[in-house]
């Protein structure tokens, strides 16, 4: 009998070993699937900003979670001809690039910024 319970503990604790390195690795992959979706939605940025003819600009992303545990982020660009915007022209093209992340990434602040 003291070799069934010492089998058993043994088993226990392979099973409970087992289960970290699986909950591990689970976290891992959804820290490297968010971290691509951050870089990607930057990319997206960069691409519509080159777009409107806003080459060069300073993106800036930061991010930290809420009380529920949720995902949010402060995205600020920075380009000199900001300030030769319409402020509703201005406000359109940072909602439409705060959009482009929200389904993927969860809540976005998006602010453009003269330099």
């Amino acid at each position: 009998i003291p070799a069934a319970i010492t089998l058993l503990l043994i088993l226990i604790f392979v099973l409970l070993v087992g289960q970290k390195v699986y909950a591990t690795n689970l976290e891992e992959a959804a820290m490297l699937q968010r971290e691509t979706a951050e870089s990607m939605y930057i990319t997206e940025i960069k691409e519509v900003l080159n777009n409107n003819g806003f080459g060069n600009c300073g993106v800036n992303m930061t991010k930290a979670t809420d009380e529920m545990g949720e995902w949010e982020y402060t995205v600020i660009v920075y380009h000199h001809s900001f300030d030769w915007m319409e402020s509703d022209e201005r406000a359109e093209l940072e909602k439409s690039m705060e959009s482009m992340g929200t389904d993927v990434l969860g809540k976005i602040s998006l602010t453009l910024l003269s330099r």
